[in-house]
């Protein structure tokens, strides 16, 4: 008999084991959602904000491709790329978030494990859950890696203002 307790426990635990791994991958894919940039309501933050956050940035870095949010409760997301001084130009830092009421009060909090590291702005009240803190980070997503330079020459690509057989990748 004491075996097949210990032969039920096993079996229930197998279970219980794949069940986790199922569950952990629909979590990951819900973890990771895709957006229709064009839906989001993306705007570039400005100069003077992305000076305000990065005062407090405490890594050896500065920010770039600055992108900001306004959620439905009226709060502004503002996410940017943390470009390390170490790294090549092209590479791909992480993305910070903050949270504020008002951009123009020079208040932000901290929303994403990596903003509370990398700055001494306070911790915010949400998290990267919150409506517009993922949209913000995702309207980030697709500047990282890029300089300004090479951001405004695409840019100027799409537009028509420049050819589009000139390589912006060098920038």
């Amino acid at each position: 008999m004491r075996h097949m307790g210990g032969l039920r426990r096993f079996a229930a635990a197998s279970v219980a084991g794949v069940c986790a791994v199922f569950a952990l991958a629909g979590c990951s894919q819900m973890s990771n959602p895709t957006y229709d940039l064009g839906n989001l309501g993306c705007a570039s933050s400005s100069i003077a904000t992305v000076k305000t956050i990065q005062s407090k940035v405490t890594a050896d870095g500065t920010l770039r491709n600055g992108k900001q949010v306004r959620a439905d409760d009226g709060q502004v997301f503002v996410s940017a790329e943390l470009h390390l001084r170490s790294d090549d130009r092209h590479a791909k830092g992480d993305i910070l978030t903050w949270v504020t009421d008002d951009v123009e009060s020079g208040e932000f909090f901290s929303v994403d494990v990596n903003a509370r590291d990398d700055s001494s702005w306070p911790d915010a009240k949400v998290d990267v859950t919150a409506q517009g803190a993922r949209e913000s980070r995702a309207c980030v997503g697709p500047s990282l890696g890029k300089t300004p330079a090479q951001i405004q020459c695409e840019n100027d690509q799409n537009s028509g203002d420049i050819p589009g057989d000139r390589n912006c990748e060098d920038l």
